[in-house]
């Protein structure tokens, strides 16, 4: 899945872990930074969810990649369902995926043929207990991780409690807000920002040097990743704004968040990179992802083993 979920782009991704980063950056020790923790976690331990995703990048004012999405989760199913538009690359691309029972099958709007890969041997769900065992370690060891990494951005980002603002809203819902600029972001987190972005950016030219390179899915996004400028030179997070709704049950209901860095490239030409996110959430516990009837459809089979293989190989 990681090569054809590359769809949006390595700076899209670097850009989402930045922003979220920074944001946990601007509301350490406040009331807001706790408002803002404690509805992430009620969120991601939702059974499941429907998000709708918008995300745009744009380099010097020039709109580069544009995404928009609806993604719905089942943790008790374990099934994923997504229906994406991405444009970028003077390319637009439709794809829509499923993923349940191990098996992930994908389908691009300029074909007719679903593309399935199944799972690994030996991948299969256990029984009922057993699953139920495994389930519970896994999630032990989420919530350290959770913890600890917790702990460590409270550690990195200090007390910027005076950026946030939490207002109240009707039934008991509240809208919380960050806004960063210049120093006021913090310089470890900009430091660890500069150098995911040159890293990303390393990575990007290195994916795209084959551009003969498709994923086994047919999709083929190098024209996307080409677009991104490479930046490698006094590379900065300089503005983080964020706007949350949170709903009287502590649960996201919509998240807004731009994210301007700046840098330039190996030729020296400087960029101002804004990438701006909007995630709507809905359904919370109420959603089931849509599942593909494959009787009567052309079917490829994708060999999940070889295609495992050549990516270790690249």
């Amino acid at each position: 899945m990681n090569k054809k979920l590359a769809l949006i782009g390595t700076g899209v991704t670097v850009g989402s872990i930045l922003l979220f980063t920074s944001a946990y950056a601007g509301m350490a020790a406040s009331s807001g930074y706790d408002s803002y923790k404690t509805a992430i976690k009620t969120t991601v331990a939702a059974k499941s969810v429907t998000q709708a995703i918008t995300v745009t990048v744009q380099d010097n004012g020039k709109n580069l990649i544009g995404v928009n999405g609806t993604v719905k989760k089942s943790k008790d199913s374990h099934a994923v369902s997504a229906d994406m538009t991405i444009k970028g690359g003077g390319t637009e691309q439709t794809l829509k995926v499923y993923n349940t029972d191990g098996k992930t099958v994908m389908k691009t709007g300029n074909s007719d043929t679903y593309k399935v890969m199944e799972g690994k041997s030996g991948t299969e769900h256990p029984n009922k207990a057993g699953k139920s065992q495994k389930e519970s370690s896994g999630q032990e060891q989420a919530d350290r991780f959770n913890k600890e990494a917790e702990n460590l951005i409270d550690a990195l980002v200090g007390n910027l409690q005076q950026y946030v603002t939490e207002n109240p809203a009707a039934n008991g819902a509240k809208e919380i807000r960050l806004s960063l600029a210049g120093n006021q972001i913090p310089t470890a987190v900009n430091a660890i920002g500069s150098f995911l972005v040159k890293q990303a950016s390393h990575d990007s030219s290195q994916f795209t040097a084959d551009k003969s390179f498709k994923t086994p899915f047919g999709t083929d996004f190098s024209a996307l990743k080409q677009s991104l400028p490479q930046l490698s030179q006094d590379v900065a997070i300089t503005k983080v704004d964020l706007q949350a709704s949170v709903d009287g049950n502590s649960y996201i209901t919509n998240q807004k968040a731009n994210l301007t860095i700046e840098g330039k490239d190996a030729s020296g030409t400087a960029h101002i990179l804004v990438i701006s996110i909007d995630l709507g959430l809905s359904g919370v516990n109420a959603t089931t992802p849509d599942s593909v009837d494959l009787t009567g459809k052309q079917v490829e089979t994708i060999d999940a083993k070889q295609w495992g293989e050549m990516k270790h190989n690249r």
